[in-house]
């Protein structure tokens, strides 16, 4: 399972112990988790709840970019009109270059050194 190890890891538990989570031998967990061995759709349930993710998550199946959107558009639709103009500037300033995104930073640096002066 790809992201076993990575969620196991940034819970900060050991191999051992989360093998005593889910009751199962040391060397069991350690099959599982470098991928060696399969497990039962019982136990990828239960790493999933344990670990709050999905089941294609734990096997490292990404979604592909119309169910990405479709997830993206259901978040936004839960949001109120603030938090989804924010989301919207967001997207948007994900859209821009390194170098739009400088040349706003350089304008901004611009008027408030102005500002600055003018209150000198």
């Amino acid at each position: 399972m790809l992201n076993l190890k990575k969620l196991r890891q940034e819970k900060g538990l050991s191999q051992q112990e989360i093998a005593k989570v889910f009751n199962l031998s040391f060397r069991g967990y350690q099959n599982i988790e470098y991928g060696y061995s399969q497990t039962s759709y019982e136990n990828l349930i239960k790493f999933a709840d344990y670990f709050n993710c999905s089941i294609d998550y734990l096997l490292g199946h990404r979604l592909n970019e119309t169910e990405t959107q479709q997830n993206l558009i259901a978040i936004i639709r839960t949001l109120d009109d603030d938090l989804c103009s924010l989301a919207e500037a967001y997207i948007e300033g994900l859209k821009t270059t390194q170098k739009q995104r400088d040349m706003v930073r350089a304008r901004v640096s611009q008027q408030n050194n102005n500002i600055e002066e003018d209150i000198d």
